[in-house]
């Protein structure tokens, strides 16, 4: 209803955010392609506007690859790229609202972070698309997360 069909759960997911890259074409890109040649498949991707001559950006991986997040970030001496090293942080899930009726319907993503705010559940990244919405939380929150989602689209 209200435009989403179904939805699922990912568990165990870690984020990992760069504050204050320099902003060039290649920024982001750089970063990911240095996960990919690790064989860290990254998610939920999400890139500030630029801030002066800056970006912000995060994306979401499995806890598993923590390893192979660590070994690349050394590697690649990414620590130079930013003003701080990248911040990892583990112990979330991702909820993905799916709906082919997304497309022409309004406020799918309001009622979600409204039904998770009166939850009192933070959204720590949200990610879009046309046909999904992907919510990160923190994995304590994800079975109250994925009810209050049901009942704000009486699934």
């Amino acid at each position: 209803m209200y435009g989403v069909s179904k939805i699922n759960i990912e568990t165990d997911l870690m984020m990992i955010s760069v504050q204050d890259v320099a902003f060039r074409g290649n920024s982001l890109s750089r970063y990911l392609d240095i996960f990919a040649e690790t064989g860290v498949v990254v998610d939920m991707i999400s890139q500030s506007t630029p801030h002066g001559t800056t970006i912000d950006f995060s994306f979401t991986a499995s806890s598993s690859d923590l390893p192979l997040v660590m070994k690349a970030i050394s590697a690649a001496n990414l620590d130079k790229d930013a003003k701080a090293s990248p911040l990892i942080s583990v112990g979330y899930s991702k909820l993905n609202l799916f709906g082919e009726d997304m497309v022409t319907s309004c406020g799918v993503a309001a009622r979600a972070l409204n039904a998770l705010a009166m939850a009192g559940i933070e959204v720590l990244l949200i990610t879009t698309s046309d046909l999904d919405i992907s919510l990160l939380v923190h994995a304590e929150n994800e079975d109250a997360a994925y009810e209050a989602l049901k009942k704000a689209y009486e699934l």
